[in-house]
């Protein structure tokens, strides 16, 4: 990374009050080393974890010993494209293309990611991602929230996120979206039955998509109160 690079690059440092205040409400359940981690790749893709463009999820892992809870570091598709902006050489991508199967449902994407050597621009990484192994369905197999109202859009977004990491991977290597991790069976762990309001707030706050929100909402109903059910809606309204 040049200099002009390194200029169009946010410097992220963090007070020690900020740390506290990251490790607080930000990435509550981190150990010491998750933490530092979670700190350095804040700071290396130049996205603030204060602002929430960065964040720190915690997810139910099932191993041989039983279930842990494993740390991933995600955000959106904008703070991808960011990074890819930030280096200097991103060329853009290609137009989505689309398979779909006889059902009509989307079988697969592949996007092809740009960049620039000099004044030469070249293909840098393609790639092709299919809708069943990141769909999000219920219990019936269908595919649930923003899968089944624009399942085009989501699959799109996560062909992009796979293709501009694999084009980036300096940059986006550990890093994934909230679309990525959707399909998941292992939930956050902040998406559990809640026992006081401050802890629902908070995860109110750390949920990256409507149906983490959906779920959420539905373990926690007995806390709901009307000012609750505002931070709910006012949430939704961000996502």
């Amino acid at each position: 990374m040049n200099e002009q690079q390194l200029a169009k690059k946010p410097q992220l440092s963090y007070t020690k009050d900020q740390v506290e205040l990251v490790k607080s409400q930000i990435a509550p359940e981190a150990t010491v080393d998750e933490l530092k981690l979670f700190l350095y790749q804040a700071q290396r893709t130049g996205l603030d974890a204060l602002s929430r463009q960065i964040y720190c999820i915690h997810r139910n892992v099932k191993t041989q010993n039983g279930w842990s809870k494993k740390m991933t570091i995600q955000t959106s598709i904008d703070g991808f494209r960011v990074i890819a902006e930030r280096s200097g050489n991103y060329g853009g991508q290609s137009e989505p293309t689309l398979t779909f199967k006889e059902s009509g449902e989307v079988e697969s994407c592949k996007i092809t990611v740009f960049k620039f050597r000099g004044d030469i621009r070249y293909e840098a990484a393609t790639s092709v991602v299919y809708f069943d192994e990141y769909v999000q369905r219920d219990k019936e197999g269908k595919p649930m929230g923003l899968w089944m109202r624009m399942p085009i859009v989501m699959i799109q977004k996560v062909c992009e996120a796979v293709c501009l990491r694999r084009a980036f991977p300096q940059d986006l290597s550990g890093l994934y979206t909230g679309d990525e991790m959707a399909q998941s069976d292992d939930k956050p762990a902040y998406i559990k039955t809640h026992d006081n309001l401050d802890d629902l707030e908070l995860a109110i706050d750390l949920c990256i998509s409507t149906n983490e929100l959906a779920e959420l909402y539905t373990l926690n109903q007995e806390l709901a109160t009307k000012d609750v059910t505002k931070l709910f809606t006012k949430k939704k309204q961000t996502l």
